[in-house]
């Protein structure tokens, strides 16, 4: 008879247990925002950057949309209505990667007992879209680079490739660079695809390389060879490079390293998912690509999941970065 009433006690216990904590949640959290913050406390001690960064930009996006702090205005239907809308505006496959850190949270509230069910279950998503591009790996840059090397015009070539691919410039903002816009750890973007002047990091080996190049190209001893500001010029009339050249160049880099998928916008697309990938974060990415918005950056968060292995950038992107 002890025994039982011992037993008893336990689970009388646990139910008063469990029922503090459920009304202590009911006076405590004054909304779904602070349960939000919660989970992302909790997600930092196990999760990567790029799953942190991915979580700090798609919850919030969800909960504007929800427009309510209130916990029981979070259901089943909300999600499914949240898809259609979503559905309305981008693709299948950025339709799943918006959902995906929804689907952590709402999963989290359950497993945590905020909520009573799992309300992610039971929802269906579009399928994906067509194969994504996969961004270049390590090896591949290295495949690239050598072949760039044993080839002609091998130092300007050079500095073109790994401006698009370390520092994501457009085939233009090469062709437009000045020599005046080139400082030591950073690179001047004057009047770039939205009209705006911005600012690209610039790692170390790679301004060595443009500065050793603009030497050779502009002067010979005393003697200057170009007045031209532009620091790109065909060796056969010292003028500015065009489309053309950089078309030309990679289509001979296709042959010549093995990597036939080798074309400009995927150095740009390779910066992009890296810097991600290895922890930066979306807003710097949309200034030191020159976006005005996030949409089209959406697609490298996704890329950055689907492909760990892709290309590291310079560590110089990953530093606290202070303006001048």
């Amino acid at each position: 008879m002890i025994m039982m009433l011992s037993v008893l006690n336990v689970i009388e216990v646990k139910y008063l247990f469990d029922l503090i904590k459920m009304i202590l949640v009911v006076i405590m959290m004054e909304s779904i925002k602070d349960l939000y913050d919660i989970f992302m406390q909790d997600r930092e001690v196990y999760c990567v950057s790029v799953t942190l960064n991915s979580y700090n930009f798609y919850i919030p996006r969800f909960l504007t949309w929800l427009n309510s702090d209130n916990l029981s205005d979070l259901t089943k239907q909300k999600l499914k209505e949240y898809i259609i809308y979503l559905r309305g505006s981008m693709k299948n496959t950025s339709v799943r990667t918006n959902y995906r850190p929804v689907k952590a949270f709402c999963k989290w509230l359950f497993q945590e007992d905020y909520i009573e069910k799992d309300i992610t279950v039971g929802i269906r998503l579009p399928k994906n879209d067509a194969a994504i591009v996969e961004p270049l790996t390590d090896e591949e840059v290295t495949q690239i680079d050598n072949a760039i090397i044993s080839g002609s015009n091998s130092l300007r070539n050079y500095c073109i490739f790994r401006l698009m691919l370390d520092c994501g410039l457009r085939r233009q903002e090469v062709i437009n660079l000045k020599h005046k816009d080139v400082k030591f750890d950073r690179i001047i973007i004057r009047n770039s695809k939205n009209n705006k002047d911005r600012i690209v990091l610039l790692p170390e080996f790679l301004y060595l390389s443009i500065h050793n190049y603009y030497i050779s190209s502009h002067y010979a001893h005393d003697y200057i060879i170009s007045n031209s500001p532009y620091v790109f010029l065909d060796r056969l009339n010292n003028n500015q490079i065009t489309e053309d050249t950089i078309k030309k160049m990679f289509q001979k880099l296709k042959i010549s390293s093995g990597v036939n998928r080798v074309h400009a916008h995927l150095c740009r697309h390779t910066f992009a998912t890296s810097y991600l990938q290895y922890g930066g974060n979306m807003e710097k990415l949309r200034l030191y690509m020159g976006h005005s918005d996030y949409e089209i950056l959406k697609n490298y968060l996704h890329i950055s999941l689907v492909y760990p292995d892709v290309y590291k950038l310079d560590d110089i992107f990953f530093k606290d970065f202070k303006k001048i």
